[in-house]
């Protein structure tokens, strides 16, 4: 009993921390797609598709800079962030 009571923790403990690091990619990934929005010359595609080439490694690299933004620009909120994207076009 007690041991499936220690998997079913360890589970739980394993899913929850899998839901967070996709949580923290799809930010990075709605981040760059604004970052790429505005260069000269992007579109809704092109922007869509560098940001979901993202991995788990790539978000680790613009974490720093997604969180000085989304501290400056959307006072700490993540949902505001993920609704400017989406609003322009962001497919996450």
């Amino acid at each position: 009993m007690a041991e499936a009571a220690f998997l079913l923790t360890a589970a739980l403990m394993v899913g929850v921390w899998w839901y967070f690091k996709l949580k923290g990619r799809l930010l990075a990934r709605a981040y760059s797609y604004l970052v790429l929005q505005k260069r000269p010359g992007s579109t809704v595609e092109s922007s869509n598709w560098m940001a979901l080439s993202i991995d788990m490694y790539a978000a680790n690299q613009v974490k720093q800079a997604m969180r000085e933004h989304l501290d400056q620009v959307y006072g700490g909120s993540r949902p505001a962030l993920l609704a400017e994207a989406r609003a322009q076009g962001f497919r996450g």
